[in-house]
């Protein structure tokens, strides 16, 4: 299974610009750069409501989805390794209790 192509916002206007300067259409712009249709019609829609913001939110997002479940994992790895730091630090204390008499 391949990742998805994620294209940048001068990509996709230039996709949009591609047709509209040279009058090809969708689908022919479609195949020459490899794009599903619907992603073009979804990118039209987008520039005529947004403009180039409209693609940049859309990617913002998404990496600002991602930084946010990249931190929370960090955040358990830290409290877990805190957690075995605790127990470690229990044990050893609890050897040297009963080993410093016994030297």
């Amino acid at each position: 299974m391949s990742k998805r192509k994620r294209y940048t916002a001068e990509e996709k206007m230039n996709v949009l610009r591609e047709m509209q300067e040279n009058g090809k259409t969708i689908s022919q712009v479609a195949e020459q750069y490899g794009i599903h249709p619907n992603n073009i019609f979804k990118w039209r829609k987008q520039h005529l409501e947004m403009g180039v913001q409209g693609f940049k939110t859309t990617r913002n997002d998404i990496s600002s989805k991602a930084k946010d479940r990249k931190i929370a994992a960090l955040e358990n790895k830290i409290k877990h390794k805190d957690e075995i730091i605790a127990e470690l630090a229990g044990e050893l204390l609890e050897l040297k209790k009963n080993y410093s008499g016994q030297l």
